[in-house]
């Protein structure tokens, strides 16, 4: 079973247009020439004059928009309000103005409250004294105990230079802890790199989301063969995609001819890229797992099918489809599958993703374990045992229910932005990697 994907893929094209001059002067007209258009009218107008209590309208109208996209049933098609689409715009640019740390759900199983997973050292958040583990308890005097993790990151971005006052609850205190942080220009970075031993470069690309991931490739690249790198192991376990640009460019870095991505839309293939002569000649493997999607995807396949590297891991999420995005008038922004990405071989990537040369499995994390029962005394305590190891307990609640949810530990992230962090102990599919790269590196 697939380990769940964030609900928000990023999509591999972005092509910007505006709804009416993309739908043209009638699109309203047209609307109403339906009863189901006019219904909807009708619908609003109904409610915005006679419901009980006064209501948001904005409100209204965007559930209207989301149900119109659940409609489709279709997971990668999605409506982003407009501070979500300006956040979204500022990650795409490579940097924000915030305060410098990574911020994960609380309850994972919920989504709800939000705690520090990592602070990036010389961040304005390290320099106030911020700690990995620290829990989000108001935000400029707005109680965020229950909020998401987007939300939080809404009140937490703000103008550099700007303040923010942050009220967080830290584990090893009895009482609440008190920042006040001034913003700085952040630099997103989704490229990491480490050496493995003496010989083996290491390269992990988190997401192809913003426009400086192939920069920030060459720069870990020219490091790495510094330090004495003769081989590379890319990963790209759990990435979930990104800019398609951004996904051509790395494949490209690597392959000095061959076709790199073809596109499928309503039956019309085309070829949308392929390598152009210069190339990084290092022997090669990717890393990949069952969250590979997207971009990701488009990269192993290019490196694999054009005969550049053998890919070892699980087969891939299969996220074979991109979407054209609209900037709305209210300044959201709406994103549809509009076409389906073919590999060199010309492949749909959906179907079945990305098949690996060389199968690993991906045990670095536990599997989530989830048990919801019943038919206990309220108040009476559950040992949750697995393999003859307590991993929790849980106490019923007044109707004798109980429900346990456990995500196992948090992944470790080095506080240096661009350093990655690997054991090779831990993490059995980076071993069969390595042991393929050498094999390969020595055959040839």
């Amino acid at each position: 079973m697939k380990r769940t994907l964030l609900t928000t893929l990023a999509a591999v094209a972005f092509v910007g247009t505006y709804a009416w001059a993309q739908f043209g002067t009638n699109f309203s007209a047209d609307i109403l020439d339906q009863p189901t258009g006019q219904a909807l009218a009708q619908a609003y107008a109904a409610v915005e004059a006679n419901y009980l209590d006064e209501v948001d309208s904005e409100a209204i109208l965007r559930g209207a928009i989301n149900g119109m996209i659940e409609a489709l049933d279709d997971p990668f098609s999605f409506y982003l309000e407009p501070r979500s689409a300006e956040r979204e715009a500022e990650d795409r640019s490579g940097s924000f103005e915030g305060i410098g740390a990574v911020l994960t759900p609380l309850n994972r199983q919920t989504g709800e409250g939000v705690e520090i997973l990592q602070v990036y050292a010389g961040g304005p958040a390290a320099g106030a004294g911020v700690q990995r583990g620290d829990i989000f308890l108001e935000v400029d005097g707005v109680d965020v105990r229950n909020k998401t993790t987007s939300d939080v990151v809404d009140l937490v971005r703000g103008p550099g230079g700007t303040i923010v006052n942050l009220l967080m609850r830290r584990p090893s205190e009895s009482d609440p802890v008190e920042f006040a942080i001034r913003r700085d220009t952040i630099e997103i970075i989704d490229v990491t790199s480490t050496m493995i031993g003496e010989d083996v470069g290491y390269i992990n690309i988190r997401q192809f989301g913003n426009q400086r991931v192939h920069e920030q490739l060459v720069e870990s690249l020219a490091k790495l063969q510094l330090d004495g790198a003769e081989m590379l192991v890319l990963d790209m376990r759990d990435n979930p995609g990104g800019l398609l640009t951004q996904g051509i460019r790395v494949a490209d870095q690597f392959l000095s001819d061959g076709d790199i991505v073809f596109q499928r839309a309503r039956g019309v293939t085309q070829r949308i890229a392929s390598a152009s002569p210069s190339s990084t000649d290092i022997p090669l493997v990717v890393l990949v797992n069952e969250n590979s999607a997207s971009a990701s995807e488009i990269v192993a396949g290019a490196l694999q099918q054009n005969g550049r590297a053998l890919v070892v891991g699980e087969a891939t999420f299969g996220k074979g489809v991109a979407q054209s995005v609209t900037r709305l008038a209210d300044g959201g922004q709406l994103a549809y599958t509009a076409f389906e990405w073919l590999t060199p071989a010309r492949e749909s990537i959906a179907d079945g993703g990305i098949v690996p040369d060389v199968f690993a499995e991906d045990t670095r994390f536990p599997s989530t374990v989830r048990i919801d029962g019943a038919g206990l005394s309220e108040g009476q305590t559950v040992e949750i045992v697995v393999d003859g190891e307590s991993i929790g307990t849980v106490q019923a609640d007044e109707s004798g229910e109980i429900e346990f949810f456990s995500t196992g530990p948090r992944p470790e992230i080095s506080p240096i932005q661009d350093e990655a962090i690997v054991n090779l102990e831990s993490d059995p599919a980076l071993q069969t990697a390595i042991e393929v790269l050498r094999r390969e590196a020595q055959a040839n």
